[in-house]
């Protein structure tokens, strides 16, 4: 009687295990499609580099570093954007997604666009974002290219650019902010 008792739970628990109801097992094997996807914010300043003389009180904290890489007179603040880029899985580790946003400097009649396509892995705190900042409608090439590998929070200058010879430089500045829900 005893042996009969302990084949029939045996047998209670392969039926359960192979029908899914203990809930540690069924907790353990998540399906494909609930991988949850992230959301990237990139937070851009577009500055521009020319002979100001007067401190820009809403760029104070980067002008040091700004002075660092380049040799100018002055910076000024033109733009500030936030661009999001929602994540979808491209592989088994990587997550992907691209997004564009126009941006209007202060005094130009011409606005900007800014594309970037980022990348990541599922549990990283890292970003690859190639960003191009373009004249909107331009035919011409970029204005301004750039891939860079930046952690959650780090604020990295992509580069500099000119529209044409006669104008100022631009500057492109982005701090990444990751939601790893």
């Amino acid at each position: 009687m005893i042996e009969n008792a302990r084949r029939s739970i045996h047998c209670a628990l392969i039926v359960a295990l192979a029908l899914g109801t203990i809930p540690g097992v069924v907790s353990a094997q998540a399906p494909e499609e609930s991988v949850p996807v992230r959301n990237v914010q990139l937070f851009f300043h577009l500055v521009e580099a020319d002979g100001f003389t007067d401190d820009d009180p809403e760029i104070s904290d980067v002008v040091s570093e700004l002075r660092k890489l380049f040799n100018f007179e002055g910076y000024r603040l033109l733009s500030t954007s936030v661009l999001n880029v929602g994540l979808a899985r491209t592989s088994n580790v990587t997550l992907g997604g691209t997004g564009s946003q126009r941006v209007f400097a202060d005094d130009s009649e011409t606005p900007l666009t800014i594309r970037a396509e980022v990348t990541t892995r599922r549990y990283d705190t890292n970003v690859r974002a190639k960003v191009t900042l373009v004249e909107f409608m331009a035919l011409s090439g970029a204005l301004l290219e750039a891939s860079v590998t930046i952690r959650d929070g780090q604020r990295v200058v992509l580069g500099s650019a000119r529209r044409s010879a006669g104008e100022p430089i631009l500057i492109l500045i982005v701090t990444p902010r990751i939601d790893q829900t």
